[in-house]
């Protein structure tokens, strides 16, 4: 079955090799298309010239027709203005209106009308009656009855709102009677030598000749629009008005459309196409409509049509002479590039002694020989590459080997976190540790992270432990292509220390019981030397007591001195015994509630008299208020006296110790100072360190000289109080202790 898939998949490819085309039909074949696609666009664009020309010229000639309709529009509005004021001012018929005479007012205006060519007339009161109508017939006029205009806006803006800033003139579009189309009115008043308004004259025009005068001054067909959409008039030819007619949304769009350029749509009436540019209607200065202008494009289409042909022809033409020399061309190039096909099929095939051997002076020939030099270089480099292989080989054989004498676990891990190589001690780590998941989790996590163990990081695995260091592996350009992992079994090493400190810890509770039975007897000595020296003075007298004085004196301070030595060698057993009871994590503490002021006012007691034989000032500040907190008073005690005896220690004679406590958002703070001799920066951040001990402890007037667990044991305490200790120095100024302990409320 896999042997037919295989059969048919070759059946496919030979198919598609010899369906796809050449090189020569693909280079001509492009060129082709180019010069077909270059021909069309050709045509289409200097057609497109030729029309844009044409309709260039149309617009702006339909352009200038809006322009002379509006014009014209203009010229029969100053002619009825004309009319108008003809009549308004004519003698008598600011009398005669009153009086209703219609003989006076018709006798008078309507030779005016006639001239004017008027179509309506009409003279109404100041309640809008109408006294006297003038309707034309085309041949004469005729006197209707007078209508009642008080209602048209026109009318009542002359009789009750009187001049605006355009005048005292009003407009009027209404609708004519026995189907007469609109007409447009414009109103003026009629006043007495009073200047009272007793009436007004409105003249109108029929808007279907509006339009004739209109197109024939404007050479184009006109069409009039109320501003609903409505025709009012037109001089389209046997084109019904419902065509023309807009939409009141249509209307609108063309409206706002006028705000930024005059609007042109393309319309066919009765097959006729035509170009109709939309202008503003005005009538005395106001908006009243639209008014459009059109033309026929027949002529535009019959030039577009005999240019494409034209322009089709020759490009036809240029398309087969240049097909013929695309040809030509191509047979060119195709030569020297089917003898480069043939060279590299050989040379895929295995036959690494074919060239192509072209020496044309051109791209091509350039082209085959770097090919041929190319080859040489392949043939070259195969025999460096098989050689290099070989040198390869030999030191991957060689890593192994060294990689698996290596007793400690190691594994190389790739930069994205893929474990490349493991050696037997790794592999067998892996199996130690994954059968428990947390510790096999643990060393995941360490594996997966090595940027992090740049130091040596102890980690216990599966009742072990071992020291984990990872070391990354950077090409010159410092980029990092991995990390080496190595995890050391330092299990022996963390017994022994642990037996190390068990057997302190041993040696120290076994030195303190013959510890405490010597300084007993010291103590015992001391009283009764105290005692015999009394009683001697009591039998003696005065005189001899200078010979015995002498003496016990002299016992007395050998007493003293073995009993403060002593003192000091239990001091630092305690503090190992402590010191050891927290390293093996069985260390309590004992809470119970107390004054810290107190505490520290008995521990700055207790160095009163050393402070003052060393002639150094020693003080204690305290709030105004307790300082109750919840503490073990003991260890809390062997703190503050650990810090008041390094001050001690480390302060010259004449210098001063501080003490002093405050309360600070609901902590207790102590602080002790001293002007000693200070601490180099250096050596700060190891202060707390377990068995640390500075440069300063030689630097002290006294036998400073301790275990360097102190402060550390100080810290530990103080941390397990859930507090701070800090401390800051500065060399020759003195040091700073400050401790933050968190006060107890009742």
């Amino acid at each position: 079955m896999t042997d037919l898939v295989a059969v048919r998949q070759q059946d496919r490819k030979k198919l598609t090799r010899r369906l796809y085309p050449g090189i020569n039909a693909r280079i001509t074949g492009p060129f082709l298309l180019i010069i077909i696609l270059v021909a069309g666009i050709g045509v289409f664009i200097v057609t497109r010239l030729v029309a844009g020309s044409l309709q260039e010229r149309f617009n702006n000639q339909l352009l200038d027709s809006a322009r002379a309709a509006s014009n014209s529009i203009v010229d029969v509005e100053r002619k009825q203005l004309a009319a108008l004021r003809l009549m308004v001012f004519t003698e008598g018929v600011e009398d005669a209106i009153p009086q209703d005479e219609m003989e006076d007012l018709d006798r008078w205006l309507r030779p005016i009308a006639a001239n004017a060519g008027l179509d309506d007339v009409i003279v109404f009161n100041t309640t809008g009656q109408g006294v006297l109508r003038l309707t034309s017939t085309g041949t004469g006029y005729v006197r209707p009855e007078a209508p009642n205009v008080g209602d048209w806006p026109g009318v009542q803006g002359v009789l009750l709102t009187g001049p605006d800033e355009l005048g005292d003139k009003h407009i009027d579009i209404q609708h004519g009677e026995n189907d007469v189309g609109p007409l447009f009115y414009i109103s003026a008043p009629v006043r007495d030598e009073n200047d009272d308004i007793v009436g007004g004259i409105s003249v109108g025009m029929r808007f279907d000749r509006l339009a004739v005068e209109v197109s024939a001054q404007s050479l184009s067909a006109v069409v009039f629009y109320n501003s609903d959409g409505t025709v009012l008039g037109n001089t389209f030819r046997l084109v019904p008005a419902e065509l023309l007619t807009l939409t009141p949304e249509r209307a609108d769009e063309v409206v706002k459309r006028l705000d930024d350029d005059s609007p042109v749509e393309e319309l066919t009436l009765n097959g006729t196409p035509y170009q109709v540019m939309y202008a503003p209607f005005y009538l005395r200065s106001q908006r009243v409509g639209l008014l459009a202008v059109g033309l026929p494009t027949n002529f535009i289409v019959d030039r577009i049509s005999t240019s494409r042909d034209s322009f089709s022809l020759l490009f036809s033409i240029l398309f087969l002479g240049i097909a013929m020399l695309g040809l030509l061309t191509a047979r060119s190039i195709t030569r020297p590039v089917s003898r480069l096909v043939d060279a590299t099929r050989a040379i895929r095939d295995g036959d690494l002694s074919r060239r192509v051997g072209l020496s044309t002076p051109d791209e091509l020939g350039e082209l085959a020989t770097s090919f041929d030099h190319m080859t040489n270089q392949l043939v070259a480099r195969n025999a460096e590459i098989e050689t290099l292989y070989l040198q390869q080989l030999e030191e991957t054989a060689q890593r192994e080997a060294v990689l698996t004498s290596i007793g400690d676990a190691v594994i190389i891990q790739e930069q994205d976190g893929n474990m490349m190589l493991l050696n037997d001690g790794a592999a067998d780590l892996m199996r130690l540790v994954r059968p428990d998941m947390d510790a096999f989790q643990r060393m995941m996590r360490l594996v997966n992270q090595p940027e992090t163990l740049d130091q040596p990081t102890m980690v216990e695995l599966a009742e072990s432990y071992f020291s984990v260091l990872a070391t990354p592996v950077q090409l010159p350009s410092e980029d990092v292509l991995g990390y080496v992992i190595v995890f050391r079994d330092i299990t022996a090493l963390v017994e022994a220390e642990k037996l190390k400190d068990e057997l302190i810890l041993q040696m120290s509770h076994e030195l303190r019981t013959p510890l405490t039975a010597a300084r007993g007897y010291v103590d015992l000595v001391k009283m009764m030397d105290s005692s015999t020296d009394s009683g001697v003075a009591s039998r003696v007298g005065s005189s001899g007591a200078d010979s015995s004085g002498n003496g016990s004196s002299s016992s007395g301070s050998y007493v003293q001195g073995a009993l403060d030595s002593l003192t000091i060698l239990e001091r630092m057993i305690n503090q190992v015994i402590d010191v050891s009871a927290i390293i093996s994590n069985r260390f309590a503490i004992n809470l119970s509630r107390f004054n810290l002021a107190e505490l520290l006012a008995s521990c700055v007691q207790q160095w009163e008299n050393p402070a003052d034989r060393r002639e150094l000032e020693l003080a204690l500040s305290l709030p105004s208020n307790e300082m109750w907190i919840e503490g073990d008073e003991y260890h809390l005690t062997q703190v503050v006296d650990h810090l008041i005896r390094n001050a001690y220690s480390y302060t010259l004679p004449g210098g001063s110790i501080h003490v002093y406590a405050a309360l600070r958002n609901g902590q207790a703070m102590i602080y002790v100072t001293d002007t000693g001799v200070g601490i180099p920066p250096d050596e700060l951040p190891h202060v707390f360190d377990r068995m640390y001990r500075g440069s300063s402890a030689e630097a002290g007037p006294t036998d400073a000289r301790g275990l360097g667990l102190g402060l550390f044991f100080a810290r530990h305490i103080i941390e397990a109080h859930r507090g701070t200790i800090m401390l800051d120095s500065k060399l020759d100024y003195g040091t700073v202790v400050t401790i933050e302990l968190p006060v107890h409320h009742a």
